[in-house]
């Protein structure tokens, strides 16, 4: 209504004012300016506003129809007919503020003041945020005077205009009332609400809804008015969902929907009533598919989400939709183990849940799972979505039903259903959960001390700060240790095998073996955990710590840890005869200095004053100090020479200390060598600590051969062999110049032929018999050699060769071997 049409109305509706008196048609008032909120869009106050005015721009401010504003001026203080209203009632003039109960609030006084907040109240309860308890779409029962003995009765509230009258006077009228018109009923009447509909529907007409399209053809079918749909009770509403546009409209029998491309359906009683609350069409329900259909004593309908059931006991309808009526159709729906819906969904968590009569359906962000009564309230008293995540499927195992989910497991078939969850719950599921070794929960979590911790079968996981760790095969010498009490939380997991356990935990390493169980701490057990516990070669403790010179010790099954003011070191069962032997950690190894090192050879270990290797059973080893440990270290140590064979012998020479593939000699007077690789194979091919002696210097380049002196020979190595001289062809070879003569290097090692010796080198051999020590070379050597050498008819040289013009010979036992300028050769 513009300002002039509401200007004319209240003139016609008060035509006549009595003298001394403003009647609403000339009263006039200068505003005051009201600020824009949420509700409504403000007022600019002016001078000497006519009420017309003020109720259009108050109508337009807060998008509320101005003939509600001025039905509401009538029904409350009779203002727009009223011939002679007094101050009062503009004072109050929409009864704005004025509860029935109490004072009316004096902030609201004046007529603007009551337009405006009448009109932004509207908006206030039309928004059904703080004004709930008529909210549209339901049946309500509703007063019929403040005295609450006149009672109540129910009734449906279609919309919010509806609500937003019984909000601003929540009483409606007793057949009384009605049957007085405008009069006045009985003691219990109220008439604010009748009023109202009557000057509305007597000033500006009855509301009247359009019916078209094929929600007309469908109504007139079934008798339109008259029929079972019967009038209708609001305008078709058009529907766009997904870019597909279809339209509803209500009626007093019926709800009908013309969806896009299907026909018209129908929603009644309790279905229509849950269509509605959920939203109808903008649900997940979607559009109805087809027609209420009976079943053991109610009903349900179908829709393109998912469907709507009315159960028999009570005539309540429950939307079921997608996904949830998937898996409640997958059940066996009505006829499953779940029964008829006790409840639409709801949100929960960060999913959904909707009841049923047998359990309960969980929706989640990736599963929806359906569980029975009493796996529901297992489920849900072990802590529901909150604490174990969404149901994701379920198991029998042995004989007891388990549920799965996202993050947790609850087992049933028990006295009473245990719940793993959790870091628990991933720590067991990395132990290989209810197949692994720790089987079934024995009991529900428990916090105790620094943590939390969970029983099961096969043992007991321990959560704290530290992490998740299972102690099962250490469980009983925990609880003779004290328990985590004692010892604190687990911060590691079981190492170990066999009966050689051990397991580190926040006060120490407790460890478990055939000796029995003991407490690794301090400097030793974090030594003992650095090289991995039992899992190492130490494997369980056989005993205490104990004190030990300036130190501490602890024995082990494979060794023992010792802790000395230098440093905190194992050592191995296979070194310890021979530290001990030379008398441990008061003697003159002294303290251990470094972890001992596991080679192909075997074991080798630093001390203060010296060195021990040893093989890996422990049968051949010893101690090596001195020059024989520096010789030793320069030579390439246990990865050249091996490990020990005993101690360093002493002798007239000078010392030597025997390796798995080599020798150390360190001379009275000389240098310290070592004999190794193909020279040691040498020494040995020729029995050397017989024939050759102390080494007297480092193997070392000569002339193009590696030579290695010996006080009664040497060895020669050209390429991957080597070979040795000793004795008198020694001797012989040495004054001969050596590998420097004409022979060249040896290639051989002396050998006993024909009741003599012989040796071969590059370029001849020396032969050594009774009739002394000759050189075979050359041209005179290779006949002699072709003819049979030593063995042959010639025999044994008495001379070496020698040159004369035009031939040149050589003396044997029998005869003379000549060789000519001509290339023949005689035997003289």
């Amino acid at each position: 209504m513009t300002e002039g049409a509401v200007d004319s109305l209240l003139r016609e509706k008060g035509p006549n004012c009595e003298r001394g008196y403003t009647c609403l048609k000339d009263f006039r008032q200068t505003t005051n300016t009201k600020q824009s909120d949420s509700y409504c869009s403000g007022y600019a106050g002016a001078s000497n506003e006519s009420a017309a005015r003020i109720i259009v721009k108050v109508a337009q401010s807060c998008g509320i129809n101005p003939q509600v504003l001025i039905t509401t001026l009538q029904k409350e203080q009779g203002l727009v007919t009223h011939p002679a209203p007094s101050e009062s009632r503009y004072t109050i003039a929409m009864g704005q503020g004025c509860p029935d109960t109490a004072a009316c609030d004096t902030r609201y006084y004046g007529f603007q003041n009551q337009v405006y907040g009448a009109a932004r109240q509207f908006k206030i309860y039309a928004e059904g945020r703080y004004f709930t308890w008529y909210a549209p779409g339901r049946t309500w029962n509703i007063l019929y005077n403040p005295d609450r003995a006149c009672g109540s009765s129910p009734v449906y509230v279609s919309n919010t205009a509806t609500a937003a009258l019984y909000y601003y006077t929540p009483y409606q009228p007793n057949a009384a009332a009605l049957r007085a018109g405008y009069g006045e009923g009985d003691g219990c009447s109220s008439y604010g609400n009748r009023n109202f509909y009557q000057y509305f529907t007597d000033w500006f007409g009855s509301t009247v809804y359009k019916v078209d399209g094929a929600i007309a053809d469908h109504w007139r079918a079934n008798g339109g008015a008259g029929g079972w749909i019967g009038e209708p009770t609001a305008s078709a509403r058009e529907w766009n969902i997904g870019g597909s546009r279809g339209t509803s409209q209500r009626f007093e029998g019926a709800d009908l929907y013309a969806p896009p491309g299907l026909s018209v359906r129908s929603t009644i009683g309790g279905t229509r009533d849950e269509y509605r609350l959920v939203g109808e069409v903008a649900s997940g329900l979607r559009w109805p598919t087809g027609p209420v259909s009976a079943v053991r004593g109610g009903w349900y309908q179908d829709f393109q989400g998912g469907r709507i059931y009315v159960r028999p006991s009570d005539g309540a309808g429950f939307a079921v939709a997608e996904p949830i009526n998937a898996v409640y159709e997958g059940a066996g729906n009505i006829d499953g183990m779940l029964g008829w819906p006790a409840s639409r969904a709801y949100r929960f968590s960060d999913g959904a849940r909707q009841d049923f009569a047998g359990g309960s359906i969980f929706q989640g962000p990736t599963t929806t799972m359906a569980l029975n009564a009493a796996m529901t309230n297992a489920f849900m008293s072990a802590g529901g979505p909150d604490l174990l995540g969404w149901p994701t499927r379920i198991e029998t195992i042995a004989g007891r039903t388990v549920i799965h989910s996202t993050r947790g497991m609850v087992v049933l078939g028990g006295a009473s259903p245990i719940a793993v969850r959790g870091a628990i719950r991933d720590a067991f599921l990395a132990a290989g959960g209810l197949s692994g070794s720790l089987g079934f929960p024995s009991a529900n979590e428990r916090s105790e001390g620094e943590g939390a911790l969970q029983v099961f079968a096969g043992g007991t996981l321990y959560n704290s700060q530290a992490g998740s760790f299972v102690v099962a095969k250490l469980s009983d010498a925990l609880q003779r240790a004290g328990g985590v009490a004692a010892l604190g939380f687990p911060t590691g997991g079981e190492a170990g095998s066999g009966s050689s356990l051990s397991q580190d935990f926040r006060n120490g390493t407790l460890t478990s073996g055939q000796r029995g169980s003991f407490l690794v701490r301090g400097a030793i057990g974090n030594e003992y955990r650095a090289m991995g516990n039992a899992a190492s070669y130490l494997g369980a403790a056989v005993g205490d710590e104990r004190a030990i010179g300036d130190g501490v010790v602890q024995q082990f099954e494979g060794g023992s840890i010792y802790c000395s003011p230098s440093a905190t070191v194992a050592v191995p069962n296979a070194i310890a005869p021979h530290y001990e032997a030379a008398g441990g950690y008061s003697g003159r190894l002294g303290r251990p200095l470094a972890r001992a090192e596991l080679t192909d050879s075997g074991w080798t270990q630093r001390f203060q004053g010296g060195e021990i290797s040893a093989a890996r059973s422990g049968n051949d080893g010893g101690v090596i100090v001195g020059a024989t440990l520096n010789t030793y270290r320069i030579a390439g140590g246990i990865a050249v020479l091996g490990v020990a064979r005993g101690g360093e012998v002493e002798s007239a020479a000078g010392w030597s200390q025997s390796f798995q593939r080599g020798i150390v000699f360190v001379p009275r007077a000389g240098a310290a060598s070592a004999v190794a690789n193909q020279e040691f194979s040498a020494y040995n091919g020729v029995d050397g600590a017989k024939t050759l002696g102390f080494a007297v210097a480092p193997a070392a380049m000569s002339d193009g051969v590696v030579q290695q002196p010996f006080q009664l020979g040497r060895t020669y190595r050209v390429g991957s062999s080597a070979v040795a001289t000793r004795g008198y062809i020694h001797t012989y070879y040495q004054q001969l110049g050596g590998v420097r003569s004409a022979l060249g290097a040896p290639r051989s090692n002396e050998y006993a032929t024909a009741g003599g010796h012989r040796q071969d080198f590059s370029s001849g051999s020396i032969l050594v018999s009774g009739t002394g020590a000759f050189v075979i070379r050359g041209a005179l050597g290779a006949e002699y050699m072709r003819r049979g050498g030593e063995s042959g008819a010639l025999g044994w040289p008495l001379g070496n060769e020698t040159a004369s013009p035009g031939r040149w010979q050589q003396r044997f036992q029998n005869g003379t071997l000549v060789l000519f300028s001509d290339g023949t050769y005689r035997v003289e």
